[in-house]
C-alpha cells in the first residue's frame, strides 16, 4: 500500500523530468560580436544542443560544410573570424531539415569617430 502510494505522489515528477529530458534545445553565445572598422571579429561561441539525434551546426552561407557534428547532446566552444552578421543553423546529421536556427551580429565601431567629432565641434572645422 505505501509502495504504490508513494509511486503515484512521485509520478507527476518523473513524468515532468522525462519529458524534459527530450525537449529539443539550441543555444549559443554570444549573440553579439564588437569589432573595430576594418578588422575582424574574433569571437569564440559557446554552442551546445540537445536534440533527438546526432546534429551538426552550420553556417548559412556554407551550407554544405559543417562547423561542428556532434551527438544528440552536445556542448564545445567553437573559434571563428567573422566580417558581417551571421545565421547559424542546427540539422540533423544527413538532413537538410533545419532544427533551430540563431544569429551572432557584428558591431563596427569606429574608434576615431570620436575624435573627428571632438575636432569638429572644437574648432569648427570639418
Amino acid at each position: 500500500m505505501r509502495v504504490s502510494l508513494l509511486f503515484i505522489l512521485l509520478l507527476p515528477a518523473l513524468w515532468l523530468s522525462a519529458g524534459s529530458a527530450c525537449a529539443a534545445e539550441f543555444v549559443l553565445t554570444p549573440l553579439l560580436c564588437v569589432q573595430q572598422k576594418n578588422h575582424s571579429c574574433a569571437v569564440t561561441l559557446k554552442v551546445r544542443w540537445q536534440q533527438a539525434s546526432p546534429t551538426c551546426l552550420y553556417l548559412l552561407d556554407k551550407p554544405d560544410t559543417p562547423l561542428l557534428c556532434g551527438p544528440a547532446v552536445f556542448s564545445q566552444e567553437l573559434p571563428l573570424q567573422l566580417h558581417k552578421n551571421s545565421q547559424f543553423v542546427l540539422r540533423a546529421v544527413n538532413s537538410s531539415t533545419v532544427l533551430a536556427q540563431r544569429q551572432v551580429k557584428v558591431l563596427t565601431i569606429d574608434f576615431n569617430a570620436g575624435d573627428k567629432l571632438l575636432k569638429r565641434s572644437r574648432w569648427g572645422t570639418q
